[in-house]
């Protein structure tokens, strides 16, 4: 039995209200290609690291982005952030509109190969 709480599918309009926001898909696209803090982030966008950590805080609740933890050389790390987001699809059809979120599968021996190799 695990304590971790069990997150709940965002509704419609969140995910909506997220992906409106030009600098949220330019932060999911850039995630999607590689791991990225929020200084990284925020240089990418031209905005402030404030503003971005308010849109991670909001795609990390939704699990359209996750965070990950990046060594450094000096023995300190950095939190970086990766796409959880492969497609997002809405159809109408029928009557009927029906709407998925294609998350990506974390493979932890693939993480560790990754960090290996940075060594």
């Amino acid at each position: 039995m695990s304590d971790a709480p069990v997150a709940e599918e965002p509704d419609l309009a969140t995910v909506v209200d997220l992906l409106e926001d030009e600098h949220v898909r330019t932060m999911l696209v850039a995630t999607s290609a590689e791991p990225l803090s929020a200084a990284e982030l925020a240089e990418r966008c031209g905005v402030s690291d404030s503003a971005i950590y308010r849109r991670t805080d909001r795609l990390v609740a939704a699990d359209l982005l996750r965070e990950r933890t990046r060594p450094r050389s000096d023995g300190h790390h950095d939190t970086v952030y990766v796409a959880a987001i492969e497609r997002f699809e809405l159809s109408i059809r029928d009557g009927d509109l029906t709407w998925t979120v294609d998350r990506a599968e974390t493979d932890v021996a693939d993480e560790l190969t990754r960090l290996w190799g940075k060594f």
